[in-house]
This record gives structure tokens, C-alpha cells and sequence, in this order.
């Protein structure tokens, strides 16, 4: 199955930034090929390294290896 990513949701800590350790997650929303929604998150800097942006194609094995639902 083939996700298209059609929001991207990252996290805004504000001026009280991120506790030490805290690895920042982006949320994205995933169109399926029926148009079913649905949230998966995973650390932001993985997303970025792996050029994941609204409107790109991912595969669902990528969204099962680096994803986690929610």
C-alpha cells in the first residue's frame, strides 16, 4: 500500500523548548489510495533526513518501520 502525506504536525514547546533527552516527534496524516485517513508519528529529524513533506508518497512498509500509530 502507498501513503501520501497530507498534513504534517510538529510540536511547539514554546519557550520551555524540549527536556533534556526529549526526542521531538512530528504527527503526520496519510491518505491511503481509498482516501482513509490515518496519524502516525515518529521522531522529526527522521522525517526530515528521509525528505517526508505534504504530498509525498511513502510506502506502507516505510510507514510500519518508522512509524508508530497515534
Amino acid at each position: 500500500m502507498t501513503y501520501t502525506i497530507v498534513d504534517l504536525i510538529e510540536p511547539d514547546n514554546g519557550c520551555e523548548g524540549f527536556m533534556p533527552g526529549e526526542e521531538p516527534m512530528v504527527t503526520l496524516i496519510l491518505s491511503d489510495e481509498n482516501g482513509v485517513e490515518k496519524k502516525v508519528r515518529l521522531p522529526d529529524m527522521l522525517a526530515y533526513k528521509m525528505k517526508w513533506d505534504v504530498g509525498v508518497k511513502v510506502s506502507g512498509e516505510d510507514v510500519e518501520k518508522y512509524c508508530k500509530e497515534g
